[in-house]
């Protein structure tokens, strides 16, 4: 072990061995201060008492030796700070709202009097960061609704409003998405850091699809989320996983008021203008212009209707006598989302040149239309709409046939359905303890993906997510705060081709014609299916992390363990059923391929894969407040992160075998589980 290794195993166990706080990927606020007299000394044993207003939840601590007080785990909101002292009048202040992961500070001065006398304030706690050195940006629900956030209403672009965000238009950003389709989760780069490195979290619960990163769960409907919290610099040991940013999306609850919304969002072609990718595919052109598709703009409809309500919970009490139900009032409350959405456009695709025209194709039809190879072309690739002045010849049958080239923008009918729901109950189990369960569904289809050509080349993805969230914040004593975490997530995708006769012939390229995959800077897939499909994932993800804080003088230290479990069971080979890739038209009249690749299972090993392994991480930091403007921050993290392609050794060992003992198929080595992921961290504020 080397002298740093020993150091940082050291710090780790003094960070355990003391008293400290842990708020990791915390849902909650928290607020503290000092209480003084008029004379700035400090009052002991003082009363202080916070009241969610919106709730009428109170909760009660004593002011500690040196008059300070902290309350945490506090649900996000508005407060009341109440303060009573023997000699003293009482002092009441109201307008203090807590925001997410933000401790506020309010110090008070008591003003001699009797207890009859009242002193009122009304004025906003300090939100300040003067704790962490962490840089971000935190959004309310306010900030959220007036913020524009595209069509999609996806919550995750406000994310593009930060500093430091930048979204990347190619590149990673065509992996990182996550989800399907229009619910998938924006790609940006937080301060330059990778798209695959931001972390995404729901209620302090994991959100990252571990396959090809980005958010698993969608959100689309921004009523159901109270705040964000964006982390783009200077992480705490508290958060880890990713190095680059945090987002963090808390859901609303329910309050001691009924309160609802309701939308619709519509959205078609008589609202949206030619782009020039429209005007080249055959839009906006007048009737009787070469290739003349429509006078307009390409066809689109979108619906997005739903609505939310929360409030107090009232269930039906039975037995004789009292009351027929039971009141949730400053107790149980309950807060429901619904979202339908639906959308049917037609799309233009982005231009590719060397297409063959169509007295291009009535030569290929003539001379060799009854070869398979050409019969695919001309199936699946449409006449070129404007020449370009370039040719391509072949030989066949003893002759020689030009064939004129021209350009073409491809378009492509494509539909969305979209169900999205959600529900959360918070129930106090007693002045101490608060117990919430929250429930996320999403149920999408998506048809028309991918490559912009005629009906076959297009996929259909499916996609259902669910996330189930249990916890039990727990305030122990004045100074000790616990919060225990249960949460299940689930996403279940399958992407396939619309023409299912689409899936019988291989991904096919052209280079003398230039034909290539749409969406794509290299020349691939230009006939046929993404060489991709078909493909399908079902990920499960088990997660339980427990908090716990304590106080003690100047110290805020903090503690905490994330373990999860996760599993996986996955079809997909980049080139499943298989690739051909032809130098010139001549070559491909011939069918002689300079490149005829396939991805499929050597003897011994399997199509379908299963992965099952473990993330943990274990943290401890403690924010060390020297003077009332200076915060030392410093903590260490340690994490093993799960190696799941060591559950493939024993199919390797198959196809060693199958093949003989050809250590040439072998893995070597093995992968090892990463044991020494130590992650100091320090700053100030």
């Amino acid at each position: 072990m080397t002298n740093t290794t020993k150091y940082l195993v050291i710090l780790l166990a003094f960070l355990l061995s003391t008293s400290w706080s842990s708020m990791a990927q915390s849902t909650t606020g928290s607020l503290s201060g000092l209480i003084t007299d008029q004379q700035q000394g400090a009052l002991p044993n003082v009363t202080v008492t916070t009241r969610n207003v919106e709730t009428n939840v109170s909760l009660t601590v004593q002011t500690d030796g040196e008059g300070r007080y902290r309350f945490g785990s506090l649900p996000v909101g508005a407060y009341e700070l109440t303060v009573t002292a023997s000699g003293f009048a009482k002092h009441v202040q109201s307008g203090i709202t807590l925001a997410l992961n933000q401790p506020a500070v309010v110090d008070v001065t008591m003003k001699a009097g009797g207890v009859q006398e009242v002193v009122t304030v009304s004025e906003n706690a300090s939100l300040l960061n003067t704790t962490t050195a962490e840089v971000g940006t935190r959004f309310d629900s306010r900030r959220i609704s007036e913020l524009p956030i595209t069509t999609n209403r996806n919550v995750y672009n406000i994310a593009l409003s930060a500093a430091g965000v930048t979204q990347l238009g190619s590149g990673q950003s065509s992996f990182a998405g996550g989800g399907a389709g229009a619910t998938s989760g924006v790609s940006y780069s937080a301060n330059g850091g990778r798209v695959r490195s931001n972390n995404f979290m729901v209620d302090g619960q994991d959100n990252n699809e571990f396959g090809v990163a980005g958010a698993a769960q969608p959100l689309n409907n921004p009523d159901l989320i109270q705040e964000v919290q964006l982390i783009t610099n200077q992480l705490t040991a508290e958060y880890g996983r990713n190095s680059s940013s945090v987002f963090n999306a808390i859901t609303k609850s329910g309050t001691n008021e009924f309160h609802g919304s309701a939308f619709w969002f519509h959205n078609d072609n008589k609202l949206n203008a030619c782009s020039n990718l429209n005007k080249g595919a055959g839009f906006c052109r007048e009737a009787g212009t070469p290739g003349f598709i429509s006078e307009g703009a390409p066809f689109r409809v979108e619906n997005q209707v739903g609505g939310t309500l929360g409030g107090p919970l009232y269930l039906p009490r039975f037995g004789e006598g009292g009351p027929a139900y039971t009141n949730g009032r400053d107790r149980t409350f309950f807060f429901f989302s619904i979202q339908r959405w639906w959308d049917r456009q037609l799309g233009s695709g982005s231009t590719i040149r060397g297409v063959p025209t169509e007295a291009g194709r009535q030569i290929l039809q003539s001379a060799v239309g009854n070869r398979p190879q050409i019969a695919a072309l001309l199936r699946f690739l449409p006449a070129a709409q404007t020449p370009i002045g370039t040719n391509a010849t072949f030989g066949a049958n003893g002759q020689t046939f030009t064939v004129p080239l021209g350009s073409l923008t491809g378009s492509t009918s494509g539909t969305y359905n979209d169900w999205q729901v959600s529900g959360r109950i918070d129930h106090r189990l007693s002045a101490n303890n608060i117990l919430t369960a929250r429930y996320l569904y999403q149920d999408g289809d998506q048809g028309g993906a991918g490559q912009a050509t005629p009906p076959g080349n297009a996929s259909n993805t499916v996609q259902r997510a669910q996330s189930m969230n249990l916890s039990l914040a727990s305030v122990l004593s004045p100074t000790m705060v616990n919060e225990l975490r249960l949460g299940y997530q689930r996403l279940a995708t399958t992407t396939n081709a619309q023409d299912p006769s689409s899936e019988l012939i291989p991904a096919i390229e052209i280079f003398e014609l230039g034909v290539q995959e749409f969406n794509s800077s290299a020349r691939r897939t230009g006939i046929g299916l993404a060489a991709n499909l078909p493909q399908f994932s079902y990920r499960n993800s088990y997660q339980l992390q427990d908090n716990y804080s304590i106080t003690k003088g100047s110290h805020a230290m903090k503690f905490g363990a994330d373990i999860q479990r996760r599993q996986l069971k996955q079809f997909f080979f980049p080139i499943s059923r298989g690739r051909l890739a032809y130098n010139t038209l001549q070559n491909y009249v011939d069918d002689l391929a300079a490149v005829a690749t396939i991805n499929r299972p050597l003897p011994g090993g399997i199509d379908i894969f299963y992965y099952d392994w473990h993330d943990i991480g274990f943290y401890g930091q403690d924010s060390w407040k020297i003077r009332p403007n200076f915060t030392l921050t410093y903590g260490l993290r340690y994490e093993t992160p799960g190696q799941p392609i060591r559950d493939l050794v024993e199919v390797n060992e198959r196809i060693v075998q199958a093949a003989g003992g050809n250590q040439g198929f072998a893995f070597t080595p093995v992968p090892e589980r990463d044991k020494n992921n130590f992650q100091p961290r320090i700053g100030f504020n």
